[in-house]
């Protein structure tokens, strides 16, 4: 399986921490009496994660974005999944804030495997893609308070920032007196016209109370060994939101392969575990297009000044404007 480009080359990759800090941390998890091997890994520009190597087990730990943010919630989290059965990483280390390396840092099993989008074999990808869908809608029951990014505050009941879905839906798209902002140099004034009726429609959908996605689920992130389903990983954006939005994202990221759609194989799964309503496929549509507009706006701000024709860019452009014609 194959997703396409998927990077923008445009970030700055935060530097690597002070060594001597970082080995005092990893002596205080695992103890001295093992060598652990410590490499930082080639992805996460925003976030450094190392890899740890300790004897035949691996490890990943992961420095909190900001000093101010506590790892120990995500921690609870990963732990209150696992216990739902949920195949995500175990928390082995936890520190709220280290002063030597001025973050908060976590600690956590490896995922074994590899991700989805490395494998060929359609039927063992079939069975693992089905099995992650119904990891999702485990994970997608999940309770938060509130809508959008999850704040990282320590342990207790994820907390987000925004109190409405419908603040949570125009967070990060043009304000009404400047729509379509830097959208208009992307569609073709019918496909706006499509887009803000999709807009509408999800602002006035009532959503009374948010549950926890994922944020960023596609095939990379779906691991498998030998073709047996393994776990999720990477959720540095997790949010509080409806239940529908990892669906959109996946629906919007990851369509098909080899001219072989993905979602309903991923709902197969997904409704194992949550049944969905009748107009479940309209509204992950709306979905799709409506989640995957301010990243996109985000991309064509002059602060950004990614070009219009960049791979990823034209991908997600093309992608909102097929979901956007489709009849709702």
């Amino acid at each position: 399986m194959h997703e396409g480009p998927r990077y923008l080359p445009v970030l700055a990759r935060k530097p690597d921490v002070d060594q001597a800090a970082l080995d005092a941390l990893v002596a205080r998890a695992f103890g001295t009496t093992v060598p652990v091997s410590c490499q930082r890994t080639p992805d996460g520009l925003r976030t450094q994660v190392y890899r740890l190597r300790r004897d035949r087990e691996t490890f990943y730990l992961r420095l909190a974005e900001e000093a101010d943010e506590n790892l120990e919630a995500e921690a609870e989290l990963f732990r209150q999944l696992r216990q739902l059965g949920v195949r995500v990483p175990e928390p082995v280390h936890v520190e709220p804030f280290d002063p030597a390396l001025g973050r908060s840092v976590l600690i956590t099993t490896e995922i074994h495997g590899v991700p989805l989008e490395q494998v060929s074999v359609r039927s063992g990808a079939t069975t693992a893609l089905q099995e992650a869908g119904a990891d999702l809608a485990r994970l997608n029951q999940h309770p938060v308070k509130g809508f959008g990014w999850i704040q990282r505050r320590g342990p207790g009941p994820l907390q987000a920032q925004l109190d409405t879905y419908g603040s949570f839906v125009i967070d990060g798209l043009p304000p009404r007196h400047t729509w379509p902002g830097p959208l208009a140099t992307a569609f073709s004034t019918e496909t706006l016209d499509a887009i803000e009726r999709l807009v509408e429609q999800e602002i006035a959908r009532p959503v009374p109370a948010a549950t926890l996605a994922h944020g960023d689920l596609t095939l990379a992130h779906i691991f498998v060994q030998r073709g047996a389903y393994t776990g999720l990983i990477d959720f540095g954006e997790i949010r509080g939101t409806d239940s529908l939005f990892d669906l959109g994202f996946f629906h919007l990221n990851a369509p098909e392969v080899l001219g072989v759609p993905l979602l309903p194989v991923l709902l197969e799964g997904y409704q194992r575990v949550q049944p969905l309503p009748p107009d479940h496929l309209e509204s992950i549509r709306r979905s799709a297009v409506v989640h995957g507009l301010p990243e996109l706006c985000g991309w064509l701000a002059p602060e950004r000044g990614i070009p219009r024709d960049h791979p990823v860019v034209a991908a997600r452009v093309s992608r909102i404007a097929e979901l956007a014609a489709q009849p709702g």
